[in-house]
Order: C-alpha cells, then structure tokens, then sequence
C-alpha cells in the first residue's frame, strides 16, 4: 500500500521574503529602466543615465525593502514574544482557568466523558506540552522567525531581482541592451510567477503567465511615457 505523501511548503515566511524580495526588485527596476532607457538611450545612444538610474534604484530599493521588512517583522515579532510570554505567567498563576480552557478546546473537538479528561489531563501534566498546546490552538501563533534574517534576505533578493534588467546596460551595446534587458527580465518573470506559486498554492504556468501579462503591462506604460518624454524635452 503506497503512503500518501503531504506537500507543505516550510519554512514558508523566508520563501516570502525571497519570492516578494526579487520580484519587487526586478519588476520595478525593469520598467523604470526602459522608461529611462525610451526618454534617453534610444535618441542619444548614451547609457550612462540609463545606469546611474538602476544602480541608484537597486541601492534605494533594496534598503527600502529590508527595512521595511525589518520594522513590519520585529512588530510582529515583539506582539508574539510577549503573547508568549503572558501565556505561559497564566499557566503558572491561574492553572485550573487554563487547564479549562483545554478542555474547552477538547470540547469543540467533539471530545466527551473519559476521553476528554483523559487529554485534557495527558496535556496538563506537562507544562511545556501544555503552554505549547495553547499557544497553538488558543492563540493560533507559532515561534516567529528573527526579523533580521527577513530583512537580509528580503535585501538580497530585491538586489538580485533588480541586477538582472540592470547587467545588460553595462555591456553598452545601445539599443542592443535594452532588447536583451527586456528579454532576460520577461524570463526570469515568468520563474517568478511560476516559483510565486509555492506560497499561493496556483497553478505554475498560469502564476507565470499572468506575471508576463504583469510586465508587459508595465513594459507598455514605461516605454510609452518615456518616448513621450523624449519628444517633450526635445521640443
């Protein structure tokens, strides 16, 4: 008899970071270089605004991005630890009212008679069993993850993300850069939106369809204002 086999994505909160971090980086930096890339390169053939452009929105981003991380984390990290923390002084303080609340959760369970004191008192007789069972099933939290690892791979990510439509400019092959820029990030849009799928629970090839939909989108509305950029400031 073949075991089923159960698919759960762990370390869940870090893929985010990565998955979240890249694509940012990649998609913003993409369409503001071909904006940039539509306004300058295509009449001067100079790339140089082009790259000062990306590299100042890689640095930027990717700090703002792994602060932001940092802040929103450490929040939530601070709310739980102390969540955790109070849960476990009422165990040690009032023990018949939290050991009654386990039998409410039994209860809810459809647990009766013998069987639900026979839980109640199995998890009860050991306090770290206890405190971990109603931090879980009570409160619905888990040990959270350090802000700081978020926030470093959240910076990475977005740094990586936004190299990519970035590396080809500093090849200075002209308009040839800003084809290949444009061809490597719809690629690595497509991985994205196909790696996206594994915290959405999507299908991979429609995830990935719908980010090139995404950048196309955005490919448009960039190229579009910057060649209207360009004949303004040539007027």
């Amino acid at each position: 008899m073949m075991k089923r086999s159960e698919e759960h994505v762990e370390g869940g909160g870090r893929i985010r970071n990565i998955i979240l971090g890249l694509n940012d980086g990649l998609i913003s930096t993409f369409t503001l270089l071909i904006g940039v890339a539509a306004a300058t390169l295509l009449s001067t053939g100079d790339n140089t605004i082009v790259l000062l452009t990306g590299f100042a929105a890689m640095v930027s981003g990717a700090c703002s991005m792994g602060l932001g991380e940092y802040i929103s984390s450490k929040s939530e990290y601070n709310y739980i630890k102390n969540e955790m923390k109070k849960e476990r002084a009422e165990i040690e303080l009032f023990p018949e009212e939290e050991k009654e609340e386990v039998r409410e959760i039994f209860e809810k369970m459809g647990f009766t008679g013998e069987g639900l004191n026979t839980c109640v008192n199995t998890i009860t007789a050991d306090k770290e069993v206890w405190y971990n069972f109603l931090i879980k099933n009570e409160l619905g939290i888990e040990e959270p993850e350090k802000p700081t690892i978020g926030a470093i791979l959240t910076f990475i990510a977005f740094s990586f993300g936004a190299f990519i439509p970035l590396f080809p400019y500093l090849l200075n092959l002209g308009i040839y850069s800003m084809i290949i820029s444009s061809v490597m990030s719809f690629g690595m849009l497509f991985i994205v939106g196909a790696l996206k799928t594994s915290i959405t629970g999507e299908k991979r090839l429609k995830g990935a369809i719908e980010m090139l939909i995404i950048g196309c989108i955005a490919f448009v509305v960039s190229f579009s204002i910057g060649l209207l950029l360009d004949s303004l400031l040539v007027v």
